[in-house]
């Protein structure tokens, strides 16, 4: 049976910020990430936070970096959402 030992620590060098995060990766340790006060996040924390939820439901779902799309599927993405937001706004428009 393996024991489970629960530490707080203090990250005082940008290196060792990079190495728990790959032993994280390597699933040797889990990272729990401290309560937030909703209010008093700010704007670069948040996408911080979204961020990690995006790679944590990548991860969950088996995705891997060659998944990831282009930056040439990226686009055609956001120009077809841009399309379907525009003929929305026009058919919204013709209907007053």
């Amino acid at each position: 049976m393996t024991v489970v030992k629960t530490m707080s620590i203090r990250i005082v060098d940008p290196k060792a910020e990079r190495l728990i995060v790959d032993l994280a990766s390597q699933n040797l340790i889990e990272i729990d990430e401290p309560e937030v006060d909703e209010e008093a996040i700010s704007a670069l924390d948040e996408f911080s936070l979204i961020g990690r939820d995006m790679d944590a439901w990548r991860k969950s779902q088996g995705f891997t970096e060659k998944d990831e799309p282009t930056m040439e599927e990226i686009v055609a993405i956001c120009k077809e959402a841009r399309a379907e937001l525009y003929a929305d706004k026009q058919k919204n428009t013709a209907c007053r």
